[in-house]
């Protein structure tokens, strides 16, 4: 019919709208689908999701759905085309977020040798890329010799350099928290390291774009805005003076945010939407006047101050939709430009050639330059290396020199197609070579944990206590401090367990706030956001201790782990071989309510499960504290009178004799009386049962703290003969207020006591399940 005939060539015309928003939106939902299926795989090998976002971009483009579905007769060029003009304006609100991300006094913790690190490994890189550019752009540009121009050979080869010394933080971030590196000072070498990497890299590229320079097919440079050197210089200094009215117009706006919402913990939907339209007309603006606007907005987001309730709803906000939504689709759209079907004259042999003689330059430029400048600032060569694998990774500064390339017809699309496979390979590798060699060097320095029995009093206590916020703090050291006796020597350890959280985990860079805010009513009424407001707490509490309660300052060594629940017991045990501790002490899941009684708060069920697996994985003894307000020691006291009544149970088995070894160790303290309460069957009870063999031990090891502790009068033994549970339980229950503390073993299980040790719980329900919660 007539009628479908001209519906056919409005389509063809591309008039047909509706037809076109499908489209789009089938190829924006197929991207974060393909993104979500391909990332559900890789992350288990230890990949980034841009990698995912990158591969679900090629899907949806003329490699492969691009044959299958024809765009250019909806009026399209291709899919990656569609995409990035569909999320234009997405895309600026990405590289605003990118911005706010990148808090730069992360960098202040170790601005030197980060600075160091970075310089490195970018001098090797720029030196090598300096040495096979030339090589690089002949070999994949076959008419190199007929449209040879020397200025777009040095543009390319400028190109080159910055894909080659670029490090892309965001991904890098990821890593290091997948690795359980960011509070360790590797991770923050190279977090740091990739921070002034990215910032150089981009200050480069934001100068390349204020006059780019365009080529045309036969190799020559169009004309430009301005040819000579003064004109430049002086359009350098308009776009500079642009955008810092820019930036200043917004960081104005964002104070004045903060003033109004004085006091507030996060600022209306309406205030937050009109500081995002303000940052979108300002970097459309700063387009208008010939800057890029996505780098104006990532400059806007890295300007705007961290402190008040504006950034926290920014992060809180914005997080969850541009990691999952808009990031997925702004990579997703640069792998829909690649055609793997159209590398010219290349075949597959030549082009795999290409894609590793690029990923051999780079990976040797960074990780030698990162392993030589680690090893003269004295790393061992295991943290040098995997710091130069960490640094190594790409996928941000680089795709951005890569579109540069392509809006200025530097490189055809075989080049654009093999630094992109580059940069995927270097990204690809980086996480599982680093966590290689990290399980290497910790399987070097396996440790074999000695139990309490085993430690002599004059030797050295290693104790990794851990905490779940700064209310633990105080009873936790208390118990370490007891434990190092009157000269022995004792090395305390705090792990500071942060429970990671879907909606701030991105946000791991915002781990220090500034502590020199303009006034003290700021200071007092900013609410602290990411995890630097509970680690702030934590590190005054253990100041407080050390300073005020300690009677012997004790020095702790603080630790801070973050991760889920379901993991944080592998923390635990990374913790225990780090400090190679002997004895880990984790708080009870429940605490103590005003009225006295043990509920659980936040977590209760997560951190039970956690204590749980803690006991059975640890390759060290483990003590729950079920913490009732137990009291400091002052630093002045007397010492005839102790302040401290310690208890320990004694029934049967290896977990008894591990508590009655570890307080007799208390008992060197000259706070601390310690007495050990033995329970046994009655004689007619025990000549009825066969002695078994832990029996004996016990008995051996019983005899032996009466010889060593009791007989000179530094313990106190007592004897209590119980037939069954209910008897035990009214034993205990009369030495209640007696005692600040009791020390007992958890038995059954591995645990043991025996046929003695049931007959003398039986019955016992409600310590049982007590017992069963630990």
């Amino acid at each position: 019919r007539m009628e479908s005939g001209v519906e056919c060539a409005d389509v063809v015309h591309g008039d047909y709208f509706m037809g076109g928003m499908m489209v789009i939106n089938g190829l924006m939902a197929l991207v974060l689908l393909l993104s979500g299926l391909f990332h559900s795989f890789l992350r288990r090998l230890g990949q980034p999701s841009i990698i995912s976002h990158i591969l679900a971009g090629v899907v949806v483009g003329p490699t492969f759905l691009g044959r299958a579905v024809d765009l250019r007769r909806l009026g399209m060029q291709n899919a990656g085309s569609a995409l990035g003009d569909t999320i234009y304006y997405l895309r600026i609100i990405f590289m605003f977020f990118l911005g706010l991300e990148m808090d730069l006094r992360y960098l202040r913790h170790n601005l030197r040798r980060s600075l160091l690190l970075a310089c490195g490994g970018s001098a090797i890189s720029f030196l090598l890329a300096v040495a096979a550019g030339p090589f690089f752009y002949g070999m994949l540009h076959p008419s190199f010799a007929a449209t040879f121009h020397p200025q777009k050979l040095y543009a390319s080869t400028a190109l080159f350099i910055l894909v080659l010394t670029s490090t892309a933080s965001p991904v890098l971030i990821r890593i290091v928290t997948e690795l359980k590196l960011t509070t360790s000072e590797t991770g923050q070498l190279a977090i740091g390291a990739a921070f002034a990497t990215d910032i150089a890299s981009l200050t480069a590229i934001s100068m390349m774009v204020v006059n780019p320079t365009i080529f045309g097919h036969d190799g020559k440079p169009l004309p430009s805005r301005s040819s000579s050197c003064s004109m430049q210089f002086l359009l350098f200094l308009w776009m500079a003076l642009v955008v810092c009215v820019a930036v200043g117009v917004a960081v104005r706006a964002a104070r004045l945010i903060n003033r109004m919402k004085w006091g507030r913990q996060y600022v209306s939907k309406y205030e937050l939407l009109g500081m995002l339209l303000l940052i979108v007309g300002l970097s459309l603006a700063v387009q208008f006047m010939g800057y890029s606007a996505s780098m104006a907005a990532f400059l806007i987001g890295l300007a705007v101050p961290r402190e008040g309730p504006l950034a926290r709803t920014l992060v809180d906000r914005l997080t969850y939709p541009v990691h999952q939504m808009v990031m997925p689709l702004c990579f997703g759209a640069i792998g829909a430009r690649l055609d793997f079907a159209e590398i010219g004259r290349f075949t597959a042999t030549q082009f795999a050639f290409a894609v590793a003689f690029t990923t051999a330059v780079s990976s040797a430029g960074k990780v030698g330059g990162t392993v030589l400048v680690g090893r003269w600032l004295g790393m061992s060569a295991r943290e040098a290396l995997v710091l130069g694998f960490l640094l190594n990774v790409k996928g941000y500064s680089d795709i951005l020199a890569i579109n540069l390339a392509d809006k200025s017809n530097v490189w055809g699309d075989t080049a654009q197609v093999v630094l992109v496979v580059a940069s995927i390979v270097n990204t690809f590798m980086a996480g599982p070579a680093s966590a290689a060699i990290v399980r290497q060097q910790r399987r070097a320095f396996k440790y074999r944990s000695h139990c309490l029995q085993e430690l002599r009093l004059e030797q050295e206590l290693r104790v990794l206590v851990c905490v779940h916020g700064a209310g633990g703090v105080q009873a936790m050291l208390t118990l370490a401090e007891l434990s190092k006796g009157s000269s022995a020597p004792v090395a305390v350890y705090l792990l500071h367990l942060v429970e990671l959280q879907t909606a701030r985990k991105y946000a791991i860079t915002h781990l220090y706030n500034n502590q020199s805010l303009d006034s003290k009513e700021e200071e007092e009424e900013d609410a602290r956001w990411g995890y630097s407001w509970e680690m702030e707490q934590v590190t005054a509490a253990v100041h407080a201790f050390s300073t005020y309660d300690a009677a012997v300052p004790v020095p702790v060594r603080q630790m801070t782990a973050i991760s889920s629940l379901a993991s944080m017991d592998e923390d635990v045990r990374n913790g225990v071989e780090d400090a190679r501790a002997s004895l880990v002490i984790v708080p009870f899941h429940k605490e103590q309510r005003y009225d006295g009684r043990m509920v659980s708060r936040r977590g209760g069920d997560g951190r039970r499960q956690l204590n749980q697996r803690i006991l059975q994985r640890a390759r060290c003894t483990v003590g729950i504290l079920v913490e009732r307000r137990l009291p400091s020691i002052p630093a002045v006291q007397q010492e005839e009178e102790a302040m401290h009544q310690v208890v320990a149970v004694f029934l049967s088995g290896a977990d008894d004799r591990e508590a009655v070894a570890y307080a007799t160790r208390l008992s060197a303290h000259p706070s601390v009386s310690v007495s050990v309460s033995r329970f046994m069957l009655p004689e007619e009870s025990r000549t009825r049962m066969r002695m078994s063999e832990e029996e004996a031990e016990d008995e051996e090891f019983m005899a032996e703290v009466r010889a060593r502790f009791v007989s000179p009068g530094q313990v106190t033994y007592t004897e209590r003969y119980v037939s069954n549970g209910v008897e035990t339980l009214e034993s205990l229950s009369s030495m209640v207020g007696e005692c600040s503390l009791f020390v007992v073993g958890r038995g059954g299980g591995e645990g043991g006591g025996g046929a003695a040790r049931n007959t003398m719980t039986r019955g016992m329900a409600g310590l049982e399940v007590e017992e069963e919660e630990c």
